[in-house]
């Protein structure tokens, strides 16, 4: 149902309601047979206001239902709205029109749910049973054997909407006749309620329960950042045109709450810290000569067996004299997911030549490689071993011991060494790529008609020609997921082609 209107030429109304409700079929494959259908239902409304295009209101509402919560907790609950002011419009802007052609002030805060359970699961208030040991009997060496059950995940009658508080306030300007624009906009998104699946990590239920937690309502993550977008445009002489469009963000989260188990040592506590934080060991040298090691081996200072000669020692953090998990790990580097990412996309165009790139690029970002992406000789199946890189050239040796940026050299696994948990092996991931170039050419339209033609462009593109990282001596793509050195490479990609309109 929709309503819209206009009064006085100036105030305009217009408002939405609509009821939906969808079911998706499922397909269980591995037991060849249909699944529960995924339903949901709900009710979705909005009311906009704007006074002479200057003064703008906006009201969202959704209430939602989802089949993963038992009834009563079932619906959600989720309103939003927006507020701006176009502060151009105002009569003591006039004198500035000259230079600023837009000026829009904007805010806007509202509530979002997620019924999104960890591991694709459903039905967080029911328990289910699965497939269990059975027991084998019978007459001739107990070869009769049946199936049996256990219990599966507990249930938890309490689970409801995981629900995200965002928050925006916007900028929008615009420039010399709209030719340079520039939109900032600060955000913020709070999540809460999520809906959490307990680890190792948290408090849960003691071992004698014999099950592990039910799904919970219970963390809280806070986001915030900056979007940051410019575009200039315009054109020299008759013939010439550019476009430029560089963007910028910036996002920072912080664990606000988890049931964690209180830590000893603040450093190794993850609330309080960005997500995903690299807990690591950190390097501190290499084992100097046979008498460092004796003593090292000795006092069973490093828990992952002998070591000797040019082999990783990590710094005690807590002063106990053992390398421990809980008492020497510490946060270092960034989390994977780049805090900053930037991208400038150009285009040029003369008469009938075009030329367009895009450089991206991000920051504050590390990666931790272990296995075959960083590891000498690293143990595949038994026998089979890796080869290694140019990084290994640094490896200690006697002669090179007060210059070496790598451990002594070892065949198949090093637990000491090759140690997935180890500053050694903590890089920058900060990257700048040229992800695309294209020149073109269009053929004039005057020439074309003699042969039928309303257009032909003739084109050459290529994709990931260049990239600027610190990972190139490990030949490690910087946006590539697997730290393990498991993944099909980003390639170049090269491009030849022709459009045509008859």
């Amino acid at each position: 149902m929709n309503y819209n209107r206009s009064f006085n030429d100036k105030h305009t109304v217009a408002s939405m309601l609509l009821f939906n409700r969808s079911s998706q079929s499922i397909y269980d494959a591995a037991n060849s047979k249909a699944g529960v259908d995924i339903r949901y239902q709900g009710l979705t409304g909005q009311f906009t206001y704007n006074y002479s295009e200057k003064y703008l209101g906006e009201f969202n509402f959704g209430y939602n239902g989802s089949e993963n919560f038992i009834k009563g907790k079932r619906f959600g609950f989720f309103p939003a709205g927006a507020v701006g002011w176009v502060v151009s419009k105002e009569k003591f802007m006039d004198g500035m029109k000259d230079w600023l052609s837009f000026l829009k002030v904007r805010a806007s805060m509202g509530v979002v749910g997620n019924d999104k359970m960890p591991g694709d699961s459903r039905f967080g208030y029911l328990a289910f049973y699965g497939g269990g040991d059975g027991y084998s009997f019978g007459d001739q060496n107990f070869n009769n054997s049946l199936g049996g059950a256990r219990e599966g995940r507990l249930a938890n009658e309490n689970i409801s909407w995981e629900k995200s508080r965002k928050t925006n306030i916007g900028l929008d300007m615009a420039f010399m006749s709209n030719k340079v624009n520039l939109n900032i906009d600060v955000f913020e998104d709070y999540r809460y309620d999520i809906i959490t699946e307990l680890q190792s990590t948290d408090i849960s239920f003691p071992g004698v329960v014999g099950k592990s937690s039910p799904l919970i309502n219970i963390g809280k993550v806070r986001n915030r950042g900056i979007d940051i977008e410019l575009s200039y445009s315009d054109m020299i002489g008759d013939d010439f045109r550019f476009f430029v469009k560089p963007n910028f963000t910036f996002a920072r989260n912080k664990l606000i709450y988890r049931q964690e188990i209180p830590r000893e040592y603040s450093y190794r506590q993850a609330t309080g810290k960005r997500l995903y934080e690299n807990f690591l060991y950190q390097f501190d040298h290499f084992v100097k000569d046979q008498a460092e090691a004796d003593q090292l081996n000795s006092s069973q200072y490093q828990p992952w067996g002998k070591v000797g000669p040019g082999d990783v020692v990590y710094k005690d953090l807590n002063g106990d004299g053992k390398i421990t998990d809980l008492g020497d790990r510490t946060v270092m580097g960034n989390p994977r997911s780049p805090e900053i990412q930037f991208g400038v996309p150009i285009t040029l165009q003369y008469k009938g030549i075009d030329f367009s790139l895009l450089f991206q690029g991000a920051l504050n970002s590390s990666i931790v490689l272990k296995d075959a992406a960083a590891w000498d000789f690293p143990n595949f199946d038994q026998d089979k071993f890796g080869s290694v890189r140019p990084i290994h050239l640094g490896r200690w040796t006697p002669e090179t011991a007060e210059t070496a940026t790598y451990p002594a050299l070892h065949m198949g696994n090093s637990a000491n060494n090759k140690n997935s948990e180890s500053s050694l092996f903590l890089y920058d991931a900060k990257y700048l790529r040229l992800k695309n170039i294209e020149i073109g050419y269009n053929f004039p339209k005057q020439m074309l008609k003699r042969i039928g033609l309303n257009q032909l462009r003739i084109y050459a593109q290529g994709m990931n020609l260049l990239t600027w990282s610190g990972l190139k001596d490990l030949s490690i793509d910087p946006e590539m997921g697997n730290a393990s050195g498991y993944w099909y490479p980003i390639s170049k990609i090269y491009n030849f082609g022709l459009n045509l309109n008859f």
